[in-house]
């Protein structure tokens, strides 16, 4: 690289250069997957991982100087994993918060007709389809009567109050704390609680489901015009390449590149944001 020039992209060992840019990106790459989330799996994760490293390693050696993307690699890796693990929760958090009520009603019935917590949790568990939910009350039937503190077993409240401490969705630790609750009481309050549960979130998917039908078309005008704007971008970038290069390199044209990014981009989480009608009131 030229030491004249602080923004000249060019690269003397191009063959080479990929080493340097990819040491911190490994290094990010590697103290992410050391903190795996529960809500993705390793191959998932691995996945997200690679595809960040190998899109960052293709634009930052051909927009910024090497030095520039050197410093800026390890950020950028952690920033764009971090968002495609955000995506990855919000699905499973739309999974489970779909799951949810049905599920509620049926631990409901199970618990009216005389069963008791566990062996309710069981008989709903084995009729879910695989996903959040089920992993996530599988979780607490594997975990009831474990020891803890050397001596004492885990109650069945002790084990319901630390899935909600860990759960993503915040309607369902809502759920577990009234259920928390409820275990310690008699067993006609816990099947009133839950049967309250349940009433509180079929009504709430219903006001969600219309909230979306009337938010539907703010939310595909939003999408139209990210695509409009990222078709634009693109067109130019194919057909004008070397000016487009032109006008992002250097710290100057690196900050009006996350502008306009930025730009782009805001429709599709506007659009986004207003397909998230959610509330939470029992």
């Amino acid at each position: 690289m030229h030491g004249s020039s602080f923004s000249d992209p060019v690269i003397t060992h191009p063959e080479t250069a990929w080493i340097a840019l990819a040491v911190p990106l490994w290094m990010a790459m590697g103290t992410i997957l050391l903190f795996t989330p529960p809500i993705t799996s390793a191959g998932q994760l691995l996945t997200a991982c690679l595809i960040a490293v190998l899109a960052l390693l293709l634009i930052l050696s051909k927009v910024v100087p090497l030095f520039v993307a050197v410093v800026l690699s390890g950020p950028a890796t952690a920033l764009l994993i971090w968002l495609l693990l955000w995506m990855q929760e919000q699905r499973y958090v739309s999974a489970l918060d779909r799951a949810l009520p049905a599920a509620v009603g049926r631990l409901g019935a199970q618990l009216r007709s005389g069963s008791g917590i566990q062996p309710a949790l069981e008989k709903v568990v084995i009729d879910l389809p695989a996903g959040p939910l089920k992993a996530e009350w599988s979780y607490v039937i594997a975990h009831f009567g474990t020891p803890i503190d050397g001596h004492v077993l885990a109650t069945p409240a002790q084990v319901v109050a630390a899935l909600a401490l860990q759960t993503p969705s915040r309607r369902h630790a809502a759920f577990l704390g009234h259920m928390e609750v409820a275990l310690g009481q008699t067993h006609d309050v816990l099947i009133r609680r839950v049967q309250a549960a349940y009433s509180a979130l079929h009504a709430a998917e219903q006001r969600r489901s219309q909230a979306l039908t009337e938010l539907s078309q703010m939310r595909y005008s939003g999408f139209a015009i990210g695509l409009a704007g990222t078709g634009m971008a693109a067109y130019l970038a194919l057909t004008q390449w070397q000016r487009f290069t032109l006008a992002y390199q250097g710290p100057l044209g690196l900050i009006a590149g996350v502008i306009v990014g930025s730009v782009l981009i805001a429709p599709f989480i506007g659009g986004f944001l207003l397909s998230r009608a959610d509330d939470l009131d029992y």
